[in-house]
């Protein structure tokens, strides 16, 4: 997450900002950036800054993080490693992919429970073995082009990581079961933690996930309305993240009413806000001015052109 905090001074006065990542400029001024884990930067105010002076360089220096749906799932079949290492290229800031466990205790990245959809074979994927899981193509019905494409392994797929700041949001797609196979995988990358976040739906996933791997960022999923098509009430799902000591939520576009007073809300609680899956120009453009964190999308490339 990289964003911007900024207390006014009087006139006259230094302009403090306390920040991750690079400096933003303000009045045509290049800002000085500090070693340090908070960054602070100094500006010497020639001139009285206004309130909206100040909103409006708050609002430049957020950078919103674009995270590719699956990989660059417009593009390339989705969950593989094509599609991972094509979303890299293109310049995502992250990726998201789906896990499951297997019968074996191991791990498949697919987003559906069973293996249809993607692969045109139906394996039921927690009752399948690893092995079975990988063997079977899942391109070639996005393009011949990618017919080679396999269900690749989580170990596969974080293989394909970059050094440096870009990070996968792994996506747990079945219960808290799970856990000790991804503490085993995640563990040795610690030293990368900062390049890797966990998200879930299920509540017991993301605690167990959080309790189990405290250097990770953990973020709870929901959707606007709960399974029996009912608003989910937002007011409890912060409850419940903040008592699981999680770092944020991960929102679904739609049936949430995602306006200022809801990102205040989240804000509040001292939580990360993440948006899924914007996919319109347009959306993208109103969810950065309402200053979330990351952007989840089929097309990281046309989020990209969207904040330009």
């Amino acid at each position: 997450m990289r964003v911007l905090r900024a207390a006014m001074q009087p006139p006259g006065g230094r302009l403090f900002t306390n920040m991750e990542g690079r400096a933003a400029a303000a009045h045509g001024n290049e800002l000085p950036e500090r070693d340090g884990p908070a960054c602070f930067v100094e500006v010497l105010m020639m001139k009285p800054i206004t309130a909206c002076t100040l909103l409006l360089a708050t609002m430049s220096a957020h950078a919103v993080e674009i995270i590719a749906h699956r990989g660059y799932s417009e593009r390339a079949p989705e969950n593989t490693l094509g599609a991972f290492n094509l979303a890299w290229k293109s310049g995502t800031d992250a990726c998201e992919l789906d896990v499951y466990l297997t019968a074996d205790g191991r791990t498949a990245v697919i987003h559906d429970k069973d293996t249809l959809r993607t692969t045109g074979e139906k394996l039921d994927v927690a009752k399948s073995v690893q092995a079975e899981l990988t063997a079977l193509g899942a391109g070639a019905w996005k393009g011949a082009e990618w017919a080679g494409e396999k269900i690749p392994t989580l170990e596969q797929a974080l293989a394909t990581l970059p050094a440096g700041s870009q990070r996968f949001f792994i996506e747990v797609k079945c219960g808290a079961e799970i856990v000790p196979e991804l503490k085993r995988i995640l563990e040795p990358m610690k030293d990368r933690a900062a390049q890797l976040a966990i998200i879930a739906f299920k509540r017991d996933a993301a605690a167990e996930s959080k309790k189990a791997m405290p250097w990770i960022k953990v973020y709870r999923l929901a959707s606007g309305k709960t399974k029996d098509k009912k608003p989910t009430d937002l007011a409890a799902l912060i409850a419940d993240t903040k008592a699981d000591k999680l770092d944020g939520l991960d929102l679904g576009v739609a049936d949430f009413p995602w306006d200022e007073a809801m990102v205040k809300q989240v804000r509040d609680a001292g939580f990360g806000l993440y948006v899924w899956t914007v996919n319109k120009p347009e959306d993208v453009k109103r969810f950065a001015r309402l200053g979330v964190d990351g952007i989840t999308t089929d097309d990281p490339v046309m989020v990209r052109e969207a904040l330009r």
